[in-house]
């Protein structure tokens, strides 16, 4: 994949990195958006800022740690001027949400698709924290740095998100799900 006409050492290191990034963060942003099309969005726009400020990228202790960072900033980003210009229709104000899609024990498929679709109801921070904690596997203080906050508030962000999604768990059994 050629991203830069010419041939310097730091075009083919960048290039190199987004080669070797590029699956990997599609799966973090899929995991932090939901579906599949921002997923890709917020992939393409994060690693074009990176291509454009490789020679300050490439100087982060830690490049991976600080594409995570750009990736969690252009999410919300793009999250606050959506919901500027963004008009509910009548109908998603009125549909019911409550009760999310059980999953069919005879598929990890829709399994997968149920739990992604309660992570989509966390608010923006947990859902965030959920997705560099459990599918980056980062720890809590790689995550702070993701996020900028500390790392209090990524185990409180993590605890308050498992909340919520225990109460989302739809009751197999009369008893509700705890996990």
């Amino acid at each position: 994949m050629r991203l830069f006409g010419g041939g310097s050492a730091q075009r083919a290191e960048a290039e190199a990195y987004v080669e070797q990034a590029m699956p990997r963060l599609v799966g973090l942003a899929y995991a932090m958006t939901g579906h599949k099309a921002d997923a890709e969005d917020l992939v393409q726009d994060t690693l074009a800022l990176v291509v454009t400020t490789w020679s300050r990228v490439r100087e982060a202790q830690n490049v991976d740690a600080y594409v995570r960072r750009m990736m969690v900033n252009r999410l919300s980003s793009v999250k606050r001027r959506k919901a500027a210009t963004e008009v509910v229709s009548h109908e998603a104000v009125t549909a019911d949400w409550s009760v999310a899609a059980a999953p069919s024990p005879a598929g990890g498929l829709a399994e997968r698709e149920a739990v992604l679709g309660l992570i989509r109801r966390l608010p923006d921070r947990q859902r965030a924290v959920i997705a560099l904690r459990y599918y980056e596997d980062l720890p809590d203080r790689e995550v702070a740095a993701a996020l900028g906050c500390s790392e209090q508030a990524v185990r409180s962000a993590a605890h308050a998100a498992l909340n919520n999604l225990r109460q989302l768990v739809p009751e197999t059994d009369g008893e509700e799900a705890q996990r």
